[in-house]
C-alpha cells in the first residue's frame, strides 16, 4: 500500500502544473478549529468558571485573484462558530456542598475574509502565506448551562442567565485580525491545494453594551474572540497569463 502512495504521489508531482500566476482563483475550503474567548464574562454570577479546550469547525468558499505571480487578493465567505467551554464545582451559595458545572458558550458567524496573501512559484509544493482580517456577522448565540448534569436557568439574584437563546448579549459583528502560514500543493495543470495553519484575535469586544458585566472585583474587562486553526482547500486558477 505505501508503495502504491509513492507511485501515485510521483505521478502528481511529476504531471505539468501551473504556478502562481496573475488571474482568478476559486475554489472552496474547511477545517477544524480551537475558539476561545479571551476574558470570561460571567453576567454578573461572580463565579468565573475553569476553562475547557473547545473544539468546532468551520466552511466556505475562497475568491482572489492574483495581481502579481505571488501577491493576490482575496474574500469569499465562510461559517465559523466561536465560543468557549467551561466547567466548575463550587456551591451555589455560601455554605452549599460544592456541585459540578458546565457551560457552554456557541457564536456563530458568518465570515467574510479580506486577506493578502503571498504564494511561491518556483516549486510543485510552495509556501503560502496571508494576512488580512474576518468580518464577522453574529447570527446566532447559544448557551447550555448546567447544575449536576441538569438545566440551569439562574435563580431568584441571576433570573434567566442560563437562557439558551443568548443572541441579544453579543454584539452584532466583530473584526478579526487574521494570519494564516502553510503550503500550496500543485495537484494538476491550474488545480492546486492549500494547507494551513490559522491564528485569530478579535478587534472589538464581543459584549453588547446591557452585558458588560463586572467581575468579583467590581472590574470589567471586555471579552475578545480568538482562534487557532487548520484549514485544507482546493482551488482552480482561471483566465491565468
Amino acid at each position: 500500500m505505501k508503495k502504491i502512495y509513492t507511485v501515485l504521489l510521483a505521478l502528481m508531482l511529476a504531471l505539468p502544473a501551473t504556478y502562481a500566476q496573475k488571474g482568478l482563483n476559486v475554489g472552496v475550503n474547511g477545517g477544524s478549529m480551537i475558539p476561545t474567548i479571551i476574558n470570561q464574562n460571567s453576567w454578573g454570577v461572580g463565579h468565573e468558571y475553569d476553562y475547557e479546550i473547545t473544539f468546532d469547525y468551520f466552511y466556505g468558499f475562497d475568491i482572489g485573484y492574483n495581481f502579481k505571480d505571488n501577491l493576490g487578493l482575496y474574500t469569499g465567505f465562510s461559517r465559523m462558530n466561536f465560543g468557549q467551554d467551561y466547567s466548575d464545582s463550587y456551591g451555589e451559595y455560601t455554605g452549599d456542598a460544592d456541585v459540578n458545572w458546565e457551560r457552554k458558550l456557541k457564536l456563530k458567524y458568518n465570515i467574510i475574509p479580506i486577506m493578502f496573501k503571498y504564494t511561491g512559484s518556483e516549486q510543485a509544493v510552495n509556501f503560502i502565506g496571508g494576512i488580512g482580517i474576518l468580518y464577522a456577522m453574529l447570527s446566532e448565540a447559544e448557551q447550555t448551562w448546567t447544575k449536576e448534569g441538569e438545566d440551569w436557568l439562574g435563580n431568584e439574584d441571576h433570573p434567566n442567565v442560563g437562557a439558551t437563546d443568548v443572541t441579544d448579549r453579543f454584539e452584532k459583528s466583530d473584526i478579526i485580525l487574521n494570519l494564516e502560514v502553510g503550503a500550496r500543493i500543485n495537484i494538476v495543470d491550474h488545480l492546486y491545494v492549500d494547507a494551513t495553519f490559522n491564528f485569530g484575535y478579535g478587534l472589538k469586544d464581543i459584549n453588547a453594551s446591557d452585558w458588560q458585566t463586572p467581575d468579583r472585583n467590581g472590574v470589567y474587562a471586555p471579552s475578545h474572540n480568538a482562534y487557532g486553526g487548520f484549514k485544507v482547500g482546493i482551488a482552480y486558477s482561471l483566465f491565468s497569463d
